[in-house]
C-alpha cells in the first residue's frame, strides 16, 4: 500500500481555476479537474490504497531540494537520481487554450517510471482508460481527460506507466482540453511554461512587498493567489477536505469553499499591500452577485465558487489522512447564522471605501448593516461555527464595529443615526453581560472563559489594547490557552487543547502585542509560526505541537497567511512609528462617537 505524506511535504501547482498538491519525491496526490471544489481524481493523500496518484520513480532517486520560479506557481523539484542531478518541474497552464497538469523531466542519469492512477469520485470508481495506436495518448472517458506523454505509455492493471530511458529528457501532461492533445510537444510546453510565467509575474506586480520578513510574506501572497478563482474572484479557505485537525480523529472538514469571514480578512491583510486593488474590489462583486443569484435575504456562511450554494454535506468511504474520519464532502456550516460573517463584511467594505473612495455594490453592504442592526441581539455560531449557538461576544463586538465603520458612509443622517444607535445598544449589552468576573472579555454572554478572538477587538479599535478589560483577558489567554509563543482557541464543544495551536490566532496575538507596543514579544510569537510554516511558505490550519505531525487541518490555509501578512504588516508599521490599528474615517477613535458607551466603562454587573 502506498504511503501517504505528511502534509508539511506538501506543495501547490495552480490555474487559479484549482490546483493540484505534490510531496518531496514529485508524487500528485490530490489534484481535482476543473475547479478547487470537484471530484478529486488523485486523492491518496485521503486513501493510501484506493486513492490515485502519480509518481516519479528512479534508481537510486533522493530528493534535494524544491523552489518555485520567481513568484510563480511554477514549481522546479531538483533530485539525485543514480547519484546524478535530475529536475521534474510542475505546472498548470495559466490563461492558456488548454488547461491540466504539465510535467517536464530533464535529461534522465537513469531510466525512469512514470506512473498515473486516475480513480473516480476521490479514489471510490475505477476509471476506463483507451490508448492510441500509437501509445503515447490516453482517454479517460468518464472523466474527460486525456494523457499525452512523450515516451510510449502501457498500461499495467489500474495503471499507466510511462518509461523515459536514461540519456532522454521527457514530459507529460494531464489534460481536460482535447483539442490541445494533438498540438502538445516540447516545445508546446516549453511555450507554455513561459506562458504560465508571464501571467505569474503579472500577479505578482498586484501585490508587492518589500521588507520584514519578506520571503514568508511573498509566499503567503502566492498562496492566497493560487487558491483564488480567477473567473469569479472567490479565495477558498483550503485546497483540500477532510485533513484532522485532531490526527485520528473527527474534527474534519471541506474547507473548499469561499468564507465570508476568512475572504473578508483576507481583502483586510491585501489591501495593506496592493497598489491596484481589483482582486479586494471583485471580492465585494462575488457577494453582490451571490446574494442576488441565490435570491437571499441574508448571505450565507460560504459559496461554491462559482457564486452557487454547496450541496449538503455527505461522507464518503474512504480511509481519511491518517485514519481519520470522517471524511467529508460539503460542510454543514452553510446554514448556520455567524454574525461575525456578516459584520466582517463590513469591516472589509469600510477599508475598501477608505482606500479608492468609492462605494462598490452599496446596495448590498447597506443591507448587511440593515441586517446586523437588527439581527445582532439573536445568538448565534459564532466564528469557530460551532453546533450550539450562543451570544458570543466576538459576533457582537464586530458587529458593533461594522455599523460604526459603515455609518461613516450612510447615505443619509437617519440611515447612519440607525447603525449608529444599534452599535451603541450592542456596546451596552457587551458591558453589561459579556465581561467574566475577572473583567476580562467573555467568550459568549454569562461565561467565564476567554476566547483568543478577543485579541482582535483593539486592532479594530472597539477599545484601546491597554484598557482594563484587554489586559484582563490577555493574562488569561496567556495562562490558559498559550504555550511556547503559540496559542489555542477556545471551543464550546470540544477540548481544544487537543488540537494543534491555531495559527491565525496566534497571529493575531502578534498583531494585539505590536499594537500594545511589545515589539520584542511580536517578534518572537512570529518566530515560533513561522516553525510551522514548511519550505516553500505555507502554513496549515493548526501547528502540531505534540501530536507527531508539524502541520494539522486543511492545507494550505488562506485564513492563516493572511493573517500573518496583517502580523507581519503591524510590526512594520508600529517600527516605523505609525499605528496600525483601523480607524474609524471620520472619528479616530471610537470614543468621540457620539452615545456610544466606551469599552472601558466598568458596568455595575456581569
Amino acid at each position: 500500500m502506498r504511503k501517504q505524506p505528511a502534509i508539511h511535504s506538501l506543495a501547490v501547482v495552480s490555474d487559479r481555476r484549482t490546483c493540484a498538491l505534490l510531496d518531496k519525491q514529485g508524487t500528485m496526490c490530490w489534484y481535482c479537474p476543473q475547479r478547487f471544489d470537484s471530484s478529486a481524481v488523485l486523492s491518496v493523500l485521503l486513501d493510501a490504497e484506493q486513492g490515485g496518484y502519480w509518481t516519479v520513480a528512479g534508481s537510486d532517486k533522493h530528493f534535494i531540494s524544491r523552489t518555485y520560479v520567481e513568484r510563480s506557481s511554477v514549481l522546479t523539484t531538483e533530485f539525485t537520481v543514480a547519484g546524478q542531478p535530475f529536475s521534474l518541474t510542475d505546472w498548470m497552464p495559466l490563461n492558456e487554450d488548454f488547461a491540466g497538469l504539465c510535467r517536464q523531466f530533464s535529461v534522465a542519469p537513469a531510466p525512469l517510471t512514470v506512473t498515473l492512477r486516475l480513480r473516480a469520485e476521490y479514489g471510490l470508481q475505477a476509471t476506463a482508460v483507451e490508448l492510441d495506436s500509437a501509445a503515447t495518448t490516453a482517454h479517460f472517458p468518464e472523466l474527460g481527460l486525456w494523457l499525452k506523454a512523450s515516451h510510449p505509455l502501457q498500461q499495467v492493471a489500474d495503471t499507466l506507466v510511462c518509461t523515459i530511458p536514461a540519456g532522454a529528457a521527457g514530459w507529460a501532461v494531464l489534460t481536460e482540453t482535447a483539442a490541445a492533445v494533438p498540438e502538445l510537444s516540447t516545445a508546446r510546453l516549453e511555450a507554455s511554461r513561459q506562458h504560465t510565467l508571464h501571467g505569474w509575474r503579472q500577479l505578482a506586480a498586484l501585490l508587492p512587498y518589500e521588507g520584514l520578513y519578506e520571503q514568508a510574506v511573498v509566499d503567503s501572497i502566492r498562496a492566497v493567489q493560487q487558491l483564488t478563482y480567477q473567473e469569479t474572484g472567490g479565495i477558498v479557505a483550503a485546497a483540500t477536505t477532510s485533513l484532522p485537525e485532531v490526527p485520528g480523529g473527527q474534527r474534519n472538514y471541506d474547507y473548499r469553499y469561499v468564507w465570508m469571514r476568512d475572504v473578508s480578512l483576507i481583502v483586510s491583510a491585501l489591501l495593506q499591500l496592493d497598489a491596484v486593488g481589483q482582486p479586494e474590489k471583485s471580492f465585494l462583486e462575488f457577494l453582490a452577485q451571490a446574494r442576488r443569484e441565490n435570491q437571499q435575504v441574508q448571505l450565507t456562511p460560504f459559496y461554491a465558487v462559482d457564486k452557487t450554494r454547496p450541496a449538503d454535506l455527505h461522507e464518503i468511504a474512504l480511509a481519511g489522512y491518517d485514519h481519520s474520519r470522517p471524511v467529508q464532502i460539503g460542510n454543514t456550516a452553510s446554514n448556520q447564522l455567524q454574525l461575525d460573517a456578516h459584520a466582517n463584511v463590513l469591516l472589509a467594505a469600510k477599508l475598501l471605501y477608505d482606500r479608492f473612495n468609492e462605494k462598490k455594490e452599496w446596495e448590498m453592504v447597506a443591507q448587511v448593516a440593515d441586517f446586523l442592526a437588527e439581527n445582532w441581539a439573536r445568538d448565534d455560531n459564532g466564528i469557530w461555527e460551532e453546533g450550539a449557538t450562543k451570544p458570543y461576544t466576538s459576533s457582537k463586538v464586530l458587529a458593533a464595529r461594522g455599523l460604526e465603520f459603515i455609518a461613516d458612509y450612510a447615505d443619509s443622517a437617519a440611515q447612519a443615526q440607525r447603525w449608529r444607535q444599534a452599535a451603541a445598544a450592542i456596546r451596552a449589552y457587551v458591558n453589561q453581560h459579556c465581561l467574566t468576573e475577572s473583567g476580562a472579555y467573555a467568550v459568549y454572554a454569562g461565561s467565564q472563559e476567554v476566547d483568543i478572538t478577543a485579541v482582535q477587538f483593539p486592532l479594530w479599535t472597539y477599545c484601546a489594547p491597554d484598557s482594563p478589560e484587554m489586559l484582563a483577558t490577555v493574562r488569561e489567554i496567556e495562562q490558559h490557552w498559550s504555550h511556547d509563543n503559540l496559542y489555542w482557541r477556545r471551543l464550546e464543544e470540544f477540548d481544544a487543547h487537543q488540537e494543534g495551536a491555531f495559527l491565525a490566532g496566534t497571529c493575531w496575538m502578534a498583531h494585539y502585542y505590536a499594537v500594545a507596543g511589545q515589539l520584542d514579544k511580536t517578534q518572537q510569537i512570529l518566530e515560533a509560526v513561522l516553525q510551522y510554516q514548511n519550505d516553500l511558505g505555507f502554513f496549515a490550519e493548526e501547528a502540531g505541537v505534540d501530536s507527531g505531525e508539524q502541520m494539522l487541518g486543511n492545507f494550505p490555509q488562506t485564513f492563516v497567511h493572511s493573517s500573518f501578512i496583517c502580523a507581519v504588516n503591524g510590526l512594520k508599521q508600529e517600527l516605523a512609528g505609525q499605528d496600525s490599528r483601523v480607524h474609524a474615517h471620520h472619528s479616530s477613535r471610537p470614543e468621540e462617537t457620539p452615545d456610544v458607551p466606551a469599552a472601558g466603562s466598568h458596568p455595575n454587573e456581569h
